[in-house]
């Protein structure tokens, strides 16, 4: 009996903390998960695969609690093109959970592709959704669902061995009207994240891809992550990524992060992700974040790094 009552009532601090804080913890979970899909943080990524992908993630904290109301997220990406390659369209959907505190968003992203000597290619995309996120209200005394507009552009460049993007996925910058005509002092962060990475060859059937992501946000240091991935005969790709000054809802962190896939098909890839800390909720000191993977494209042209 004790124990759900203390989960019961760290759920509401959490919900009052969050709906006194930058809204940050909402998408967090999906930027988070750029390595699987780089359209998390930038819409002009939208189509580059060509061929219709779908991308489901599973993400479980803290094993041990029992219950309904342990934290769970789920979320799901699909991408592909049109007018042979030159337009990208994509949508993404998020379900984050912790207790009393849920969380969801719906994203669509366009993009518009140009073919470059090399046959390399310039992409330029914006994005919009809706995110639904519960705010507490201090004139009645509870948390009330509020829905905010969601706005972001980037432009993403893609060569046989190289790739760079740039990327605001959320312009938006208001605060949240509730009860009473008062502003509640909730304003979405605005990260601008630089990605560049490439692929060389390692070996006979064996691909290094080495990137860097780097994100500035107001008020916050350089957030940095080193990442490394492998893949072996096409078939298992294995990654490590180190992430430092992550910004979170009150905190900076550093944490790695360790991957694995596999490619049961053509058209069927499954993985498995491990966190070393929690991300989101710091208030929390638990470590176990686990993640699981499911890729489906259902008719592909060629084998997909990311």
């Amino acid at each position: 009996m004790i124990r759900p009552l203390v989960w019961k009532l760290t759920s509401i601090v959490a919900f009052v903390l969050a709906g006194s804080q930058a809204v940050l913890a909402q998408r967090e979970v999906l930027y988070s998960q750029y390595l699987i899909n780089p359209l998390t943080i930038n819409p002009a990524f939208a189509g580059s695969r060509e061929s219709l992908t779908m991308t489901a993630v599973f993400r479980r904290k803290w094993f041990g609690l029992q219950g309904q109301s342990f934290p769970i997220t789920q979320s799901f990406g699909a991408d592909g093109s049109l007018a042979g390659g030159k337009i990208g369209i994509g949508f993404q959907a998020l379900n984050d959970r912790m207790g009393l505190y849920s969380t969801t968003g719906f994203y669509g992203s366009l993009a518009y592709r140009i073919t470059l000597p090399s046959m390399a290619k310039l992409s330029f995309g914006a994005s919009g959704g809706i995110n639904v996120i519960p705010i507490y209200d201090p004139a009645s005394s509870s948390g009330i669902n509020k829905a905010m507009p969601s706005v972001g552009a980037g432009v993403y460049y893609e060569a046989e061995r190289f790739w760079a993007g740039v990327s605001v996925p959320e312009l938006v910058n208001r605060p949240i009207s509730i009860a009473g005509g008062q502003n509640a002092p909730v304003r979405y962060q605005r990260p601008v994240f630089i990605n560049f990475g490439g692929r060389l060859v390692a070996g006979e059937g064996i691909d290094f891809l080495p990137s860097i992501l780097l994100t500035q946000q107001t008020d916050h240091p350089l957030g940095i992550d080193l990442n490394a991935k492998v893949w072996i005969e096409q078939k298992l790709g294995l990654g490590l990524s180190y992430r430092a000054n992550n910004s979170t809802l009150i905190t900076t962190m550093n944490y790695f992060v360790a991957m694995a896939e596999y490619e049961l098909s053509k058209s069927i890839r499954v993985g498995y992700s491990l966190s070393s800390k929690q991300v989101e909720n710091p208030f929390y000191p638990q470590k176990s974040v686990h993640e699981l993977i499911f890729r489906f494209t259902p008719s592909p042209t060629k084998f997909r790094y990311h």
